[in-house]
């Protein structure tokens, strides 16, 4: 599989909401190969210099024929707090598409959960799908939380919104929107639903559980710490489902099927 790294020009970057941003490059050599799911690792040091040494790995956010490419991401640290501080007409090195993405299958209706920043990688997958057979479902501790929803609206035949307190959409978890669905509306009458998640380890824990009892197959996302995102130091080795090596995000994933990890 092709990987580029590059030195990119920013074509925007935007402040969302407190620490939140979304951030758009011009990487043409990635877009053109980059698939849903798949992720980068951008340079965030300033000038040059070498701290963090580290790049920090980001979810595609979505990726174009016209070279544009998106990052949805939140500060946590000193260096997406220095990405943050990036603005148009600066450059970051980024290097990518890496991992294994999002695999559609030929299915019915397809149910996208994002949690938090977690939805991140689900605005590229709905727009590769068919939209009319696509619900989102985006959840939140409050509305604050809740990022791009106008680009998620343009792109699936349902959103759904939920917030714990209540600020926007139904009150509750994204399970809560979950037991509401129909499943069953499709115009593929005869395939089963799939679902696709992202988002914090209980949120996915709970939709893999609700897909397991519902005979839906079920991909997630995983979201681990990276120091290199090419498999070399092996620091994000998660426990498989069965016997046998240890799963790393980067090099097997970050999308897995459900059934191949262990969810404790």
């Amino acid at each position: 599989m092709s990987r580029y790294s590059a030195t990119c020009h920013i074509i925007d970057q935007v402040r969302l909401a407190q620490d939140i941003f979304h951030l758009v490059v011009d990487a043409p050599d990635i877009a053109r190969v980059a698939r849903p799911g798949q992720f980068c690792m951008l340079a965030t040091a300033h000038g040059g210099g070498l701290d963090p040494l580290l790049r920090r790995p980001l979810s595609i956010h979505d990726a174009w024929p016209s070279g544009r490419l998106e990052f949805l991401y939140r500060v946590v640290g000193k260096g997406t707090d220095l990405l943050s501080q990036k603005g148009p007409g600066e450059t970051v090195c980024v290097l990518g598409p890496l991992g294994r993405g999002f695999r559609p299958e030929p299915c019915g209706k397809s149910i996208l959960v994002g949690g938090g920043l977690g939805a991140a990688p689900l605005l590229f997958l709905a727009r590769s799908l068919d939209r009319m057979d696509v619900t989102v479902i985006l959840g939140g501790r409050s509305i604050h939380e809740i990022a791009r929803l106008d680009a998620f609206e343009g792109a699936a035949g349902e959103v759904l919104v939920t917030t714990e307190d209540g600020s926007r959409g139904i009150k509750g978890l994204v399970t809560t929107a979950l037991e509401r669905l129909d499943i069953s509306s499709s115009s593929h009458t005869d395939a089963i639903p799939c679902v696709f998640a992202c988002g914090p380890w209980p949120m996915m824990k709970a939709v893999y559980a609700w897909a397991t009892a519902k005979g839906i197959a079920i991909q997630v996302s995983l979201e681990t710490q990276m120091a290199c995102g090419t498999g070399v130091c092996l620091g994000c080795a998660i426990r498989p489902s069965t016997q046998g090596r240890y799963l790393h995000t980067c090099k097997d994933g970050p999308v897995f099927f459900g059934t191949e990890i262990d969810w404790g």
